[in-house]
């Protein structure tokens, strides 16, 4: 899988606007909106691994594709539980609660684009990191 490898925080697109329309509190928003990170991902087996080191600290998720899991958002300490997929080459991660986030994680070049959608929310917010 393209993903497995060493990503660093570039940019973000909409992120702000995204978490305050997605009902955030404004002050974690803005921090979680343009949080640096780097983002490390392996894979053992059938299990994945995606650690985040930021400026507030580090959180580690190990899942399998098509099994829950509990994925928290960096910087905003909110939780969600997700499940994996491989769709088209794509990782998706789809909400299994009432919250519906979908978070898309697609490969272009040394590029990953980190693109996050939640229905009734006309807003798409992006995270843009390279490869390290």
């Amino acid at each position: 899988m393209a993903f497995i490898g060493k990503w660093k925080f570039d940019r973000a697109e909409n992120m702000t606007e995204f978490l305050l329309a997605a009902g955030a509190p404004p002050e974690a928003a803005q921090e979680a909106g343009t949080l640096s990170s780097i983002v490390e991902c392996s894979k053992d087996g059938s299990n994945y691994t995606f650690k985040t080191q930021t400026d507030k600290g580090s959180l580690e998720h190990t899942f399998q594709l098509g099994s829950p899991f509990e994925l928290e958002i960096p910087g905003h300490g909110k939780k969600f539980t997700v499940v994996a997929s491989d769709e088209g080459g794509k990782l998706v991660f789809k909400g299994t609660g009432g919250e519906g986030i979908t978070e898309t994680r697609e490969i272009k070049g040394n590029t990953m684009i980190v693109t996050v959608s939640k229905p009734g929310v006309s807003v798409v917010g992006k995270r843009i990191l390279n490869r390290v």
